[in-house]
């Protein structure tokens, strides 16, 4: 059954008359909608359009970001790992024959001091080893596979390796108190010697590694050197 219409009204199921839309009413709601829809559309494409230069000004401030810090720890790898070469090659190989030769003089002291001078012997054993580890470590981390032999650089050097060594086989000789003395008095001498080397080097040292190395071992000569000279006192207390 048809619908009963009146102008601008129609008469709706249950009799009541509601308005009428006609198709131009209709025309005008759907064209409606359909200016919603495509402003809608303009809008998202729009925040789209602006957002693309944000989002891209960020990947590239991350690129950025991260060549420097790719670059900033390549360069600190090149430093770590930078070869020895000259001077710095010179003091690791002395270091090296230093740490040994304070070995053997420890095992020495052990063999032949009195008591207090077998227990230091027994420190410079501990603290000589320990050094020379470092020194290999840093040598192997520099690519030195193997450290050169400390060769005197000049005269005056080449007589104090030669006076070290006579003055150890001299030690070989002596036993308990007479050999304390003259043991006590070598190693005082011999730390300090190390000592002001040390201060020395420091101020000329390119490897930074190097350069923490010496500043690190240094306390332990210096106590070495100290702990020489104390047990010097108490032996000459002892005599009298």
């Amino acid at each position: 059954m048809g619908e009963a219409r009146s102008g601008r009204f129609r008469r709706g199921v249950d009799g009541n008359h509601v308005p009428w839309l006609g198709e131009s009413s209709l025309h005008r709601c759907a064209t409606h909608s359909k200016g919603e829809t495509s402003m809608r559309i303009k809008a998202l494409v729009l925040a789209a359009a602006f957002s693309i230069p944000t989002i891209a000004s960020a990947q590239d401030t991350k690129k950025t970001d991260t060549t420097a810090t790719d670059k900033s720890m390549d360069k600190s790898t090149e430093k770590s790992t930078a070869k020895l070469e000259g001077d710095d090659l010179k003091i690791v190989a002395h270091h090296n024959h230093v740490n040994l030769m304070e070995i053997s003089m420890g095992k020495l002291a052990q063999k032949r001091g009195t008591a207090k001078v077998k227990k230091y012997g027994a420190m410079l054993i501990k603290d000589h080893t320990a050094a020379n580890k470092q020194v290999k470590a840093l040598a192997k981390k520099k690519g030195v596979a193997t450290i050169p032999e400390d060769v005197p650089a000049n005269d005056t050097e080449k007589k104090e390796h030669d006076d070290a060594m006579a003055a150890m086989d001299r030690m070989k000789t002596l036993k308990g108190a007479e050999f304390d003395r003259e043991f006590l008095t070598m190693m005082a001498a011999d730390h300090d010697k190390e000592i002001a080397r040390i201060d020395t080097a420091m101020a000329m040292v390119k490897d930074p590694d190097l350069t923490t190395f010496l500043r690190n071992v240094r306390p332990t000569l210096q106590r070495h050197a100290d702990t020489a000279r104390d047990l010097q006192k108490n032996t000459e207390v002892s005599r009298k």
